[in-house]
């Protein structure tokens, strides 16, 4: 069997058309079909069910696309251990962050990583917090930067840094005199949050449960800008995280007495990663330069 027959599958799925599959392989639409019918014949199996404009998977073929993602993995990381056998710090490092993260912490550390690690070309991602893990445990991305608790059992991970939430007013609210604010003073007011799907939500809601606050049922942000633009026109308060604080000071924040929500960020890669000597030095480095 062809390994190149793995890659085609994979695209077909991708794609749902022989004619983009073929594209993206850089070989003929015949030359794939032919092929993929010769493996069907190898096998005894059928791997699609064809109708005369359109095919999907069958059973058999979507067990077989499981095992092409891992063979095709497992290749990748065979050509990276023979590449960071010469040089671990080298080639191509993907590194995933969930979006209330990635627009305000890969700046702080982008530089950082370029200087140490020159010979690195690193990749950034933003995705939600779900996909970043189908991706890791995929091995789409090398590593990501999740909030705790990371319960998947084929991760590992070491914690970066942890922030506080601060309360996000806009800057003529009667609360903007103040620096700090009691949890009390939040009971039975509503704020605003992100829509489901994000991390920050969850950490908000255990918050807000805790002290009695309710949620600004009529309205959600589908992003951290959203709601930022929300509360600095005065439409409503939020809780805000210290690293996105730090990078919008039109809102005036508010410090929760007695300490307020938290979330502690840590990296996260797969357990039989082959990178995992210098995933753990980025975390020592990376928790040493948000100290310093």
């Amino acid at each position: 069997m062809n390994l190149r027959i793995f890659e085609y599958l994979l695209a077909l799925e991708k794609h749902g058309s022989f004619r983009l599959a073929a594209k993206d392989c850089h070989v003929s639409q015949p030359a794939l079909s032919i092929q993929i019918k010769k493996t069907e014949e190898e096998l005894g199996v059928l791997l699609l069910e064809r109708s005369p404009k359109s095919f999907t998977f069958s059973p058999c073929g979507q067990e077989v696309l499981k095992r092409a993602r891992s063979i095709l993995r497992q290749i990748g990381e065979i050509e990276t251990l023979a590449q960071s056998w010469h040089n671990p710090y080298s080639g191509t490092l993907s590194l995933g962050a969930f979006p209330t993260l990635a627009p305000y912490y890969f700046p702080h550390i982008l530089d950082h990583l370029v200087d140490v690690y020159p010979k690195l070309q690193v990749n950034l991602v933003e995705e939600k917090t779900q996909v970043l893990l189908e991706r890791l445990q995929t091995g789409a991305l090398d590593a990501a930067f999740l909030a705790l608790p990371v319960a998947e059992e084929v991760l590992e991970h070491g914690s970066i840094f942890s922030e506080e939430f601060f309360v996000g007013v806009p800057p003529r609210h009667p609360w903007s005199k103040q620096t700090t604010i009691d949890s009390q003073q939040l009971t039975n007011e509503r704020l605003l949050l992100l829509e489901e799907g994000h991390c920050l939500r969850g950490q908000a809601l255990d918050f807000c449960a805790q002290a009695g606050i309710g949620e600004m049922l009529n309205f959600r942000a589908s992003s951290m800008e959203t709601l930022l633009q929300m509360v600095a026109m005065g439409r409503a308060y939020s809780l805000i995280p210290a690293c996105v604080a730090k990078k919008n000071p039109a809102i005036h924040y508010l410090r929760i007495i007695g300490g307020g929500p938290q979330r502690t960020i840590a990296l996260a890669w797969r357990k039989s990663s082959i990178r995992r000597e210098l995933m753990l030095e980025l975390v020592d480095d990376l928790a040493r330069e948000y100290q310093g």
